[in-house]
């Protein structure tokens, strides 16, 4: 359930503005190196378009940091944070970063008016080495700093266009190497887009297909060179590393039981090997579960899986997990089952059937199951046990439970339950949910004050990433908040990509990231992520936010029957979700349905007294000035919502 109950709690009254970076076939690649939007410059420039002249200056990104002029000589900056700020809007969108942007990222332990006097010091130094270029080459106002990137060659944009192509990147080496800034914000952003780079130059284009094909190889990793490795490289999980043992932590106990494999075929066991790799990793970030691998292990080792703990099981576990695979000729039958170790008695079990040729390059196929198995699994124990014992072993599915409900109360209760679970056991999720619990009491405006709660979810989110950077649920909420609160898009973005990257079956990281797309000016590529993550989290308690992503990029996409189709189905179980009825007075209005429209912006008015399209733009209701989110306005006004 945990997987599936975020994704759009954030479209309150303003959904989440994400930009894109780029997963493997996954995920398209950061906008500023793969938008075409007219008004943007296309990263791909290598010549200046007025005069056909190749660029004034050279920057290399791979390797040290460094700025050439036409003839070869040396530009770059001395100070290293001066690099640091060319390299950012280099690989900017546009090539431009808010002032506000770049003072959080290499000054945010300093106040805001001395932050602002280094920053316009390293301006200063880097237009001396630039010399009468500089106005040309670097814009800035009270606002915005800028690099025209139709005057500077990049070599990370120059591969990224050979990339698109199908050519070689033709690199091995380090992004920004060497560079040392010491500003923890600026790690983390390096990291990061260490990261993106890494998996563009390893896994070159993006495929329409949306089922994500596995993380490259550890071998792979080491065996390149493009990025130096961020975290510790991982190491097996045995009963001591990562798998809680039952008696070592209280709270809702899952033993992970030996597989059952039929058809004696080697390829049903690396299929296997694959979804209870997946489908572990899944239920560990709910966050509430505490699993115990009940084995294989080697021979002769009896360890968790030997005859004490084996005969003690139904007091010790509370629910078991089993993948079953039946290999034949033509097919692989993949089954997991849920049981309840008292008694045996089924809990839960369904299976899939795909044909070998399918199941024979990647395991994606079984991600919906993979989730519904993890839903039912949440489910299970809340209903067991009820909301006050599930508030006690399981907090976080408790109070994420009642934060979906919506209403204001429930948030309350949702804040309670997640202010005593951190008082207790300080967890990155508990850190994360409550971070993204405070963005949607921005989004629903429901504060009169919202600085203070945002000041404090910036907190909590920096908390949540420290403790577990690795986390796909900790990244994909942190990645939300800093989009939608902190307009950090491309920062936003590396994060969700991280997420997908660790766990594809993540379902909240789809939904989020085609809200992203929509905004970013992609609607089309977000409407088809929006059907995946719909089709993930079909059976969720709380699909009707995955329908809501649905009918607001089908809005923006221009395909009105899809977003009504959507939306219709979300609204009968959220009849007053003021997102949805926003699309469906929009969409009702491009389709010339006078009569719907009105009807729904008269239930839109009851939620909303004061609805208009002044409103939308003063709550940060992001997109509205793309393509698509011009669209959504447009039927909006000719629905007759008023201008102010």
């Amino acid at each position: 359930m945990l997987s599936c109950a975020i994704a759009a709690a954030a479209r309150g009254s303003a959904a989440p503005v994400i930009l894109v970076t780029a997963l493997p076939k996954l995920v398209p690649r950061s906008l500023c190196r793969d938008r075409t939007d007219a008004g943007a410059p296309s990263c791909d420039v290598v010549v200046d378009r007025m005069t056909g002249v190749p660029p004034a200056l050279r920057m290399y990104l791979f390797g040290p940091f460094t700025l050439l002029g036409p003839d070869g000589e040396e530009l770059t900056p001395k100070s290293r944070k001066s690099r640091a700020i060319l390299a950012m809007l280099a690989v900017a969108p546009r090539g431009s970063r808010s002032r506000v942007w770049l003072r959080d990222k290499l000054w945010s332990d300093r106040g805001e008016d001395q932050a602002s006097a280094s920053l316009r010091q390293a301006l200063l130094d880097i237009r001396k080495s630039l010399g009468p270029r500089a106005a040309h080459v670097l814009t800035a106002d009270k606002n915005t700093v800028s690099l025209d990137l139709a005057a500077v060659s990049v070599d990370a944009l120059e591969f990224a266009s050979r990339e698109r192509r199908g050519e070689e990147a033709g690199t091995t080496e380090h992004f920004l190497e060497g560079i040392d800034v010491r500003d923890p914000e600026f790690e983390d952003w390096l990291s990061l887009e260490r990261q993106s780079w890494f998996a563009r130059l390893e896994e070159a284009g993006f495929e329409a297909d949306l089922a994500p094909r596995p993380a490259p190889s550890e071998a792979r990793r080491e065996a390149s060179q493009a990025v130096p490795r961020t975290s510790p490289p991982a190491t097996p999980q045995g009963p001591s590393q990562g798998i809680a043992r039952p008696e070592d932590e209280a709270g809702w106990r899952v033993a992970m039981m030996p597989p059952v494999i039929l058809g004696g075929d080697p390829a049903a066991a690396v299929l296997q090997a694959d979804v209870q790799r997946a489908l572990r990793r899944a239920l560990m970030e709910t966050g509430d579960l505490r699993l115990v691998d009940m084995g294989p292990l080697g021979f002769g080792d009896t360890g968790l899986a030997g005859g004490a703990l084996a005969a003690r099981l139904p007091e010790l576990i509370h629910l078991s997990v089993q993948v079953r695979v039946l290999s034949d000729v033509s097919y692989f039958r993949l089954g997991i089952v849920l049981q309840n170790p008292a008694d045996n008695g089924l809990v839960w079990a369904d299976e899939m059937v795909v044909p070998r040729r399918e199941a024979a390059t990647e395991a994606s196929f079984a991600m919906p199951l993979i989730v519904r198995a993890t839903e039912e699994a949440m489910l299970y124990f809340l209903r067991r046990h009820g909301g006050e014992a599930a508030e006690a072993d399981g907090r976080i599915a408790a109070a994420v439970a009642s934060m979906f409900r919506l209403a204001r109360g429930d948030l309350d209760r949702s804040e309670q339950i997640l202010r005593r679970h951190l008082d207790r056991t300080p967890t990155a999720q508990g850190y994360a949910w409550l971070a993204f619990l405070n963005t949607f009491r921005v989004g629903q405006r429901f504060n009169p004050a919202d600085a203070p709660l945002i000041e404090e979810t910036q907190h909590l989110a920096r908390r949540a990433l420290a403790l577990e950077p690795g986390n796909a649920l900790v990244s994909a909420l942190v990645g939300h908040i800093h989009s939608y609160l902190f307009g950090e898009f491309d920062y936003a973005a590396a994060l969700f990509e991280q997420s997908l990257r660790v766990n594809p079956a993540q379902t909240l990281a789809w939904d989020l990231y085609a809200m992203l797309h929509a905004y970013a000016g992609q609607p089309k590529r977000a409407l088809a992520m929006a059907r995946w993550a719909r089709h993930l989290g079909a059976f969720s308690p709380h699909r009707y936010y995955f329908e809501t992503t649905r009918a607001i990029t089908g809005n923006f996409s221009g395909d009105h029957r899809t977003a009504i189709d959507a939306g219709q189905s979300a609204l009968a179980e959220r009849p007053d979700f003021n997102s949805l009825l926003r699309v469906l007075v929009s969409s009702n209005a491009h389709l010339d349905r006078p009569d719907e429209a009105r009807l729904f912006l008269e239930r839109l008015l009851q939620v909303e007294p004061n609805f208009s399209i002044a409103s939308l733009r003063e709550g940060g209701y992001p997109g509205l000035d793309t393509e698509g989110g011009r669209h959504f306005l447009d039927g909006l006004m000719k629905a007759g919502v008023r201008r102010h």
